[in-house]
């Protein structure tokens, strides 16, 4: 793959907390057990995911105080370091910087953090796994960009959600309601 952190081919593996089952984006939520990854790194990646609910107000989920945010989020710099080196130089992760939002000064703090491993997988296994999510997201792309270029004149797109019954039409107004 190439160098090129922008490339489609080379997806970030996100790692964020508060929204899934597991901190473990790739492209979508990751339940821990497919993944693969050893116990060691499984269970300190459960870790850091339950300690981000108890190191916050149950009533608005701020923070307690400045020393359990900047001590997560340093935890997650490096679990996205460990991540990377499980899953070797074909992934990038993806993570918050450990930053205190008042501490930067004059300088620029990076929206996210990427790190990349220079090595070869340290758990080929899961490796594996995330290199057939990372062929089978090519392919998805690859097909919708098939569609598109295979468009008729006038043809028009939309998705339907069924749960809604809503159908979504690209440029198509939004209608409000009163």
């Amino acid at each position: 793959m190439p160098d090129d952190l922008s490339d489609p081919d080379r997806r970030p593996v996100r790692l964020f907390v508060g929204h899934a089952e597991s901190p473990v984006w790739f492209p979508d939520p990751r339940g821990f057990e497919e993944m693969h990854l050893d116990d060691n790194l499984t269970d300190a990646l459960r870790a850091w995911d339950a300690e981000w609910y108890s190191s916050r107000r149950p009533d608005d989920f701020e923070w307690i105080g400045a020393t359990p945010e900047i001590e997560h989020l340093r935890r997650g710099v490096d679990l996205a370091y460990r991540i990377s080196r499980a899953l070797g130089s074909e992934f990038v992760v993806e993570v918050d910087p450990a930053v205190e939002r008042s501490s930067h000064g004059g300088y620029t703090v990076p929206e996210k953090l990427r790190i990349r491993s220079d090595g070869p997988p340290l758990q080929p296994k899961a490796a594996a796994q995330f290199t057939v999510w990372a062929d089978l997201e090519r392919a998805e792309r690859e097909r919708f960009q098939r569609a598109v270029s295979e468009r008729e004149p006038g043809e028009t797109w939309s998705a339907y959600a069924p749960l809604s019954g809503t159908t979504f039409r690209p440029g198509s107004p939004k209608k409000r309601g009163r």
